[in-house]
C-alpha cells in the first residue's frame, strides 16, 4: 500500500466529516419540522373552531331579532338562523382544511331564546404523529329581546280579538297580539305599535297586521290565584249586599256575598287583595274607586259595570299580586262586562286568561290609566267605545308584572 502524504490524510478526514455533518443536520430537522406542522395545526384548528363559532353566533342573533313580539313563525325563525350562518361562514371561509359545516337551529319560545349548533370535521394536514380528523362543533344561544311591550294578550287558540261596530282599540305605543284571529269591523279600528295573530288579521289595522305569527304562551301559568280561605254556610246563606246610597268601605280578605252597588252608593276598596267568590255588579250612577287593591275572582264570579258606573282602580303596589288589578281562577270561564262609558282608570294588568272580556259601551274606557296590560281568552269591543291602552310605565308606583309590557332593546348572546 502506498505510503499516503499528509494532505492527501486530511482530504479524506474532512470529506468523511461533511457527510457526517449533513446527516446528523437532516435528522435534527425532522422534529423540528414536525413541531413547526403542529404549531401549524393548532392555529389552522383554532382559527376554524372561530370562524364556526362566529357563524353561529351570527345566526342565534339574527333568529332572536326575529322573535320580537313573535312577529313569524317558528320554522321562519329557525330557517333564518340557519340561512345567516351559512351566509357568514360563506364569507369568511371555514378554513382550507375544513369540510363546510352543517347547521341546526331550535327556537324555544318558552324561553324565548334560538340556539344554533354548527359542526363540520377539520382534515389533518399529516396522518401521524398524534394528528388526525377532528370533528369541531359550537353552540351559540340568543336570547329574544323584545322591542315592542305587549299590552293585549289573546291567549285562546279557539278564541279572537274582535272589534265590532265602530270601536276602536287605541294602544299606540305597544302591541296587541291573538293567539287565534283579529276581526275588526270595515267601520272600526285598532291602531297598535304592533297588531299580530297567530291565525289571520282582518280589517282596518294601522299599522296593517300581521297574520301567522308565532304564539305566546301565558306569561302568568305558574301565578297561583287561588283563596287562602273558602266560604263557609252561615256566611253564604246570608243576604247579598245592596248599596242604593251613601258610602261603605270594602276591607281585604274574601267577600262571599254578591255585591251590588245601585243609585248613587259608592263602595271604597281598602287596599290589599281582596278574593270575589260572589259577582260584583256596578251600576245606574254609582262609583268603585281604589287604590294599591286586586280583584280576584274565583270560579264562576264576574264583574259587571254598566250604565253610567264610575269605576277608578289602580293594581297593587307591592306583594305577590303587584301589577296585578283584575284576576280569576283558571277555572273561570265567565265574562266580565264593561258596559259604562265611565270606566275610565284601570291602571294595572287584567288577568283572566280562561275567561272573556266584553266591552259594550259608547264611551272611553281607560283612558285615565298611566298603563293597562290585558290578557283574556277573547276580548271583543261592541257599539262604539274607545279602550285606551297607554304605555307610561315610569313613575306610576305600579310595577308592571314581568313578561308583559316594556322590555329590553335588542337581542343578546346568552351563551
Amino acid at each position: 500500500m502506498a505510503q499516503q502524504t499528509i494532505s492527501e490524510v486530511c482530504k479524506a478526514f474532512w470529506q468523511g466529516r461533511h457527510g457526517n455533518v449533513s446527516l446528523i443536520a437532516a435528522l435534527a430537522a425532522v422534529p423540528v419540522a414536525l413541531a413547526i406542522t403542529g404549531v401549524v395545526e393548532i392555529t389552522d384548528t383554532a382559527n376554524a373552531r372561530n370562524r364556526l363559532q362566529d357563524a353561529a353566533d351570527a345566526g342565534a342573533l339574527a333568529g332572536a331579532g326575529q322573535l320580537a313580539i313573535a312577529t313569524v313563525g317558528q320554522t321562519q325563525v329557525g330557517q333564518t338562523a340557519v340561512t345567516v350562518a351559512d351566509q357568514s361562514i360563506s364569507q369568511s371561509g371555514s378554513g382550507g382544511q375544513t369540510t363546510a359545516p352543517v347547521f341546526t337551529a331550535a327556537v324555544d319560545t318558552h324561553a324565548g331564546t334560538v340556539t344554533v349548533t354548527g359542526q363540520s370535521t377539520h382534515k389533518a394536514l399529516i396522518g401521524f404523529m398524534g394528528f388526525g380528523d377532528m370533528t369541531l362543533s359550537v353552540t351559540a344561544t340568543a336570547e329574544n329581546v323584545q322591542r315592542v311591550p305587549l299590552c293585549i294578550l289573546q291567549t285562546d287558540k279557539s278564541g279572537g280579538i274582535k272589534v265590532q261596530g265602530s270601536a276602536r282599540i287605541r294602544a299606540t305605543g305597544c302591541a296587541v297580539h291573538a293567539n287565534a284571529d283579529i276581526k275588526v269591523a270595515s267601520g272600526a279600528l285598532i291602531q297598535a305599535e304592533a297588531a299580530q295573530a297567530v291565525g289571520t288579521v282582518s280589517g282596518p289595522v294601522e299599522p296593517a297586521g300581521r297574520s301567522g305569527a308565532l304564539p305566546i304562551d301565558d306569561p302568568f301559568a305558574n301565578m297561583d290565584l287561588s283563596s287562602k280561605k273558602l266560604c263557609n254556610v252561615v256566611e253564604t246563606s246570608l243576604l247579598p249586599i245592596q248599596l242604593g246610597s251613601g258610602n261603605m268601605s270594602l276591607a281585604p280578605g274574601l267577600h262571599c256575598l254578591p255585591i251590588t252597588v245601585i243609585g248613587t252608593g259608592t263602595l271604597f276598596l281598602q287596599p290589599g287583595d281582596h278574593y270575589f267568590l260572589a259577582p260584583l255588579i256596578m251600576t245606574d250612577n254609582s262609583t268603585l274607586r281604589g287604590d294599591d287593591v286586586s280583584l280576584i275572582f274565583g270560579i264562576g264570579n264576574v264583574f259587571n259595570f254598566s250604565k253610567n258606573a264610575t269605576v277608578r282602580l289602580t293594581a297593587r303596589k307591592s306583594g305577590p299580586n303587584a301589577g296585578f288589578l283584575i284576576a280569576t281562577s283558571r277555572d273561570n270561564v265567565g265574562t266580565f262586562s264593561i258596559a259604562s262609558g265611565n270606566v275610565s282608570q284601570l291602571l294595572g294588568t287584567i288577568y283572566i286568561p280562561s275567561a272573556n272580556l266584553v266591552v259594550d259601551t259608547p264611551g272611553n274606557v281607560a283612558q285615565d290609566s298611566a298603563w293597562s296590560v290585558i290578557v283574556a281568552k277573547t276580548l271583543t269591543l261592541k257599539q262604539n267605545p274607545v279602550l285606551t291602552i297607554n304605555t307610561n310605565y315610569s313613575g306610576s308606583g305600579v310595577p308592571v308584572p314581568e313578561g308583559v309590557g316594556p322590555l329590553k332593546s335588542a337581542p343578546k348572546l346568552s351563551h
